[in-house]
């Protein structure tokens, strides 16, 4: 059984994904984050939020003093978790979550395998749900344990000889060296079947097929190669296989700051996040993902008639906000479902959209002539509302304000609409939205420039805002611009207080607890850097990011300042596909730049 006080670090996780949900892993055996059958379902093991109460399943050697690594068989999502006592290996679990070829058929299926490399005594403890919604467990002759709750069921197939303590399944088994056992839970099955039946072998040659083919299709050759990788695996993971939604990260509620309350479920598919995604993928040769998202998005606009930022990935979820009576991580409470920001005007969303939309058609993309006349339908309602005060790419609570961030971005995505229109051959549209976009960018620089001469978050304060380090990388003013070198400046002096590290803004939001590293505005600085001709710094920046990547090389949302300790919700696909775009523009950068100023040695 888990210890009820400690909370396992969140680096200390590997994640399973299946593009139909997740499952987090800890380094001591501990199955302590699952939903069940989709990525936004309830949760079966939720003893990441809640020690005491919360479901778990755990595999682990008696004796808790073994030292525990973690590691992925290579290109795949097949995790490993290892036990050594000195410097002898004792045991090792492989879990995976089943893929398969048939994109109709999916499995909510954790499959674990036990392998011994000396006599051990192996702790075993099954107990899915919550401990007040766990209503009663059965043995079902040899074939393993059923457990109930008041809405679903949790099954552990297993012919190894447990027991059914206090509501519970837990035991100790005693294993001999070069033993495997397979062990698989499942959801919702009508029967019980014993552990042969759910072909664990096949599973996992058809699982590991998948990723490694996927994984072969990209065109990326350079520097970090395993890095650049491993974040991919994990971006295509995030994917929900029935519908191309991507969540922004497989978990809720994991805290931005310890005792504090931002805590919000990411197990939602946001419009943004996804088109940053593609931006990634189409440059990696991942045409096919891309194409299939912009065919989902504009299917739902087409049903809704209007774009939302925030959508559900499946049916069996809520999006509206509510609490869970758990303690949270390190009782950092609320424990949330559902997002309050699926009501919020965000209007880089709709610019988003529409951006990516050009980096995939001047990428070998391709749609119809019908889906490009629903994006126009998109263009219309940004040059609709880009006047409008919004919420900010950071989602902010309480009143509206004109954004800087949000206008710039809307004036990106009009001067990328106007070009879409004159490769229609609408010349009139065209030129008329040219002529808005630069309305936008006066606009901007007329009210979104502070009395010192920086960029300021919103027309309504002079706070200093991260996003902003973005303006160049998406062409809306150069490096060598003066309001933005200013801004550069306050930015660095203000939101930067490890080097490399920042804060998201200045302005009080009225949340309890701090705010801490925010990974994705690393990245976007580190660009700058490289867009400056600074690429000694560039890799400083680069070297410094991946010295904080765990074992398995997953990233958060944020990093606590000073302890380095990973918080947000986990894997955050914000933090991944802001690493592969910084990695791909470095070594592209390395590559142009004269062998005879840099010597090989300082990049690899």
């Amino acid at each position: 059984m888990p210890n009820d006080q400690e909370y396992p670090r969140i680096e200390d996780h590997g994640v399973l994904l299946n593009n139909r949900t997740a499952a987090l892993v800890s380094k001591q055996g501990e199955v302590d984050f699952a939903c069940f059958p989709n990525f936004d379902s309830e949760m079966v093991f939720s003893s990441l939020l809640d020690r005491k109460r919360g479901g778990y399943f755990s595999i682990r050697p008696v004796n808790r003093n073994f030292e525990s690594r973690q590691y992925y068989e290579p290109d795949t999502n097949i995790l490993f978790t290892l036990f050594s006592d000195k410097k002898n290996r004792v045991l090792s679990i492989m879990d995976f979550l089943p893929m398969s070829f048939e994109h109709a058929v999916y499995f909510s299926e954790i499959h674990r395998r036990i392998e011994t490399y000396a006599d051990v005594n192996i702790e075993i403890d099954f107990n899915p749900f919550t401990s007040g919604s766990r209503k009663s467990v059965e043995k079902v002759d040899s074939k393993g344990y059923m457990v109930y709750s008041d809405k679903s069921s949790q099954f552990l197939s297993t012919d190894l000889d447990l027991k059914v303590e206090d509501n519970c399944v837990t035991g100790v088994v005693t294993l001999p060296a070069t033993e495997v056992r397979w062990l698989v839970t499942t959801h919702n099955l009508r029967k019980a079947y014993p552990p042969e039946l759910f072909a664990s072998e096949d599973r996992l040659w058809q699982t590991r097929r998948f990723w490694k083919e996927w994984l072969m299709k990209s065109k990326y050759q350079g520097i970090f190669y395993d890095i650049v990788n491993r974040s991919l695996l994990t971006l295509k993971g995030l994917f929900f296989d029935p519908n191309n939604f991507m969540v922004a990260s497989p978990t809720t509620s994991l805290p931005e700051a310890i005792g504090g309350e931002r805590n919000w479920d990411y197990r939602f598919m946001w419009v943004r996040d996804t088109a940053y995604v593609i931006e990634g993928l189409v440059q990696l040769g991942y045409i096919e993902e891309a194409t299939k998202f912009y065919l989902s998005i504009i299917d739902r606009f087409e049903k809704d008639g209007k774009l939302t930022s925030i959508y559900k990935v499946s049916e069996d979820s809520v999006i509206e906000e509510t609490t869970l009576d758990l303690a949270g991580y390190m009782n950092s409470a609320p424990v949330r479902i559902g997002n309050g920001a699926s009501s919020q005007l965000q209007i880089d969303q709709y610019a988003s959209l529409i951006i990516s939309l050009r980096m995939l058609l001047e990428n070998s993309g391709f749609l119809s002539i019908h889906t490009l006349e629903k994006v126009f339908l998109i263009g219309n309602s940004l040059l609709n509302i880009w006047r409008e005060p919004d919420s900010s790419i950071w989602e902010i609570r309480g009143e509206k304000r004109n954004y800087v961030y949000s206008k710039a971005l809307a004036w990106k995505a009009l001067t990328d609409l106007s070009w879409l229109y004159s490769k229609m051959g609408d010349e009139g549209n065209a030129f008329s939205v040219m002529n808005e976009a630069r309305t936008l960018r006066e606009e901007i620089y007329g009210k979104g420039v502070s009395s010192k001469g920086y960029f300021r978050q919103s027309y309504e304060t002079d706070d200093v805002d991260s996003a902003l380090l973005r303006l160049p990388l998406f062409g809306f003013c150069t490096i060598a611009d003066n309001v933005y070198r200013n801004t550069l400046k306050e930015i660095e002096e203000q939101l930067m207080p490890e080097k490399f590290l920042f804060k998201r803004y200045t302005l009080q939001d009225g949340l309890k607890g701090e705010d801490n590293a925010f990974l994705m505005v690393s990245f976007w600085y580190i660009r700058n850097l490289i867009q400056n001709g600074q690429l000694q710094e560039a890799h400083d920046g680069i070297m410094m990011i991946t010295d904080l990547l765990n074992d398995v090389s997953l990233l958060p949302e944020e990093i606590e300042f000073k302890t380095h300790r990973y918080l947000g919700n986990y894997p955050q696909a914000f933090s991944h596909l802001s690493l592969i775009t910084t990695i791909v523009e470095y070594n592209r950068s390395i590559k142009r730049k004269d062998s005879s100023h840099f010597h090989v040695g300082n990049f690899l």
